[in-house]
């Protein structure tokens, strides 16, 4: 428990220092994650890049991973509104699973983002991602099929 206790103050501190150096943020989105690990999703955005925290469960355990991410629009047809984004980051866990257990590993993240905003006048989105992990210390939270839906609301 007390290394589950220092690796999150330690994530903690990582993404307050970089919610600092955000001056003007310009989306920040908040929502529910579906998939292997379910939970809730949050996201602050400035100019193409962002910083998401993730707090996820799965396998009888409590995932939190912190994302830094790239965003680029992505020109198909006439679609307005879609995006693709790419990042990675570290998680922190802790299982109840047989025994307690902590792991600690890294993550990458890729996808895409549909913003219902232009369609509907409603500021939604919708994304779909690739998340692999793996853990560095402990060993219950790799995911290496980690595919999931987010729905966002936008403020």
């Amino acid at each position: 428990m007390k290394k589950f206790l220092v690796a999150m103050m330690i994530l903690v501190l990582a993404v307050s220092f970089a919610f600092a150096q955000a001056e003007d943020l310009k989306d920040i989105t908040v929502g529910l994650r579906g998939g292997r690990f379910s939970g809730l999703t949050g996201r602050m955005l400035n100019d193409g890049k962002g910083i998401e925290a993730l707090v996820t469960t799965g396998n009888s355990g409590l995932v939190v991973a912190g994302l830094y991410e790239f965003h680029k629009p992505l020109k198909i047809g006439e679609i307005e509104g879609l995006t693709w984004y790419w990042g990675g980051g570290l998680h922190v866990g802790i299982s109840t699973w047989w025994i307690n257990s902590f792991s600690l590993g890294l993550d990458a993240i890729a996808g895409v983002e549909y913003s219902f905003e232009s369609l509907i006048n409603f500021p939604l989105s919708v994304s779909l991602d690739y998340k692999p992990a793996i853990d560095l210390v402990g060993g219950w939270g790799t995911d290496w099929f980690g595919f999931t839906g987010s729905l966002r609301y936008t403020f």
